[in-house]
């Protein structure tokens, strides 16, 4: 749409105004109608419209924040206005918008989306957020709110700020601090991370686990005494699932000799479930020296035809140069050895396909073999694995 303007203003008292005031108003007219009619599409328009008018607004600056506001406070029933509104209100730096989105994020009658969306905003505000939202902490029923909102913003304060309730009596809270802890090199982690990894919550343990995997080389400066993978062994055997998968996970990032070892003995016990000994196969993988190899070879002959499964994948994923070759060479002693779970398709299936991935005479003629399969799918993996080749 095209809009023209004559070549004067119209003066009420009569006459044209002169050209100085004339330009002024004029484009502050234009302006306040620019506004008032975006301002009208954030209150009635679909939700393109909302979304295109919330990228606008901001540039109107103060009267915008208050026209929005005032939106806000006249419907809020509506949750989508709220939203738009919250992206708005979250580029302006003043103590209004900093108030309207605590507000938006506490209020009992928000929208989860609008809370989620004022809590992004208030983070994009950094710094200034950190006090307001520090004071949601002293409010029991706000406190994991806070923290959550709290982590989103990369702030040496925040750490100082949500610390001290490690030890709080609620687990999610406990949970998030240690979360939020897992992302920074900080003094303060030793205490709620050695405390939290034998938590009564399986919560709060798993939280903990985590945190030892991603910062035990910072935790070993800060406590040399401190046994990072007796720890993790200790999880490899806790009662929750989740934890001791975790714990697996952990032991792949330290990477060490003794974390290979701790995994060997979690893999070959029989008293390991199916689910953790997966988790334990694929944290050797990722750990790549020659004892995780000798392990994974181990893992091809267990009794689960899932775990034999998932150490052919891993093997055949194998990326090291000086380790591939050793891969390959565990994969074939294996298959030449005639294991049982050879006579299953899937396995010969999973064989043709890991073996593609090695140039190697011996594991090619293998996937070559698989071309005269009797099990006609085993025969299309085969001719995969022959284009793996090249």
């Amino acid at each position: 749409m095209t809009f023209t303007t004559s070549s004067s203003l119209w003066n009420p008292h009569g006459g044209s105004l002169p050209a100085s005031a004339r330009d002024g108003s004029t484009e502050s007219l234009v302006a306040s109608q620019t506004l008032k009619a975006l301002l009208d599409l954030l209150e009635v328009g679909d939700f393109q419209e909302r979304w295109d008018v919330a990228k606008r607004l901001p540039s109107f600056g103060q009267p915008a924040l208050e026209g929005t506001l005032a939106l806000l406070r006249s419907h809020p029933e509506d949750d989508e206005l709220a939203w738009f509104a919250a992206q708005v209100i979250g580029q302006f730096h003043s103590s209004e918008a900093l108030s309207a989105l605590l507000e938006l994020l506490t209020s009992t009658t928000t929208d989860e989306d609008v809370k989620g969306m004022a809590a992004r905003t208030l983070a994009n505000l950094g710094a200034v957020a950190i006090a307001p939202l520090s004071e949601l902490l002293e409010e029991e029923r706000w406190r994991l709110l806070g923290i959550r909102t709290l982590a989103q913003i990369r702030h040496g304060d925040v750490i100082e700020r949500v610390a001290p309730f490690w030890n709080d009596e609620s687990e999610e809270v406990r949970a998030q601090v240690l979360a939020l802890l897992s992302c920074h090199r900080h003094p303060l982690l030793l205490t709620p991370v050695l405390k939290g990894v034998r938590d009564l919550s399986p919560l709060v343990r798993r939280e903990a686990t985590i945190v030892l995997g991603l910062q035990h080389e910072w935790l070993q400066e800060l406590a040399p005494e401190v046994e990072i993978v007796g720890l993790l062994r200790e999880r490899l055997l806790d009662l929750d699932l989740a934890v001791s998968q975790q714990a697996a996970i952990a032991l792949s990032r330290v990477g060490t000799l003794e974390a290979i070892a701790a995994l060997g003995r979690c893999l070959r016990s029989p008293q390991t479930p199916v689910p953790l000994k997966l988790e334990v196969i694929r944290a050797l993988g990722w750990i790549q020296r020659t004892q995780s190899i000798e392990l994974l070879q181990t893992a091809l002959s267990l009794p689960s035809v899932e775990l034999c499964l998932e150490a052919i994948r891993v093997l055949s994923q194998v990326k090291r140069k000086r380790l591939k070759s050793r891969a390959a060479k565990a994969l074939l002693t294996w298959w030449n050895s005639h294991p049982p779970h050879r006579d299953m398709p899937r396995v010969r299936q999973a064989i043709a396909l890991g073996l593609g991935n090695f140039q190697q005479p011996e594991t090619e003629a293998v996937v070559r073999s698989l071309l005269e399969d009797a099990d006609e799918t085993v025969r299309w993996h085969a001719v995969a694995g022959c284009e793996a080749i090249g």
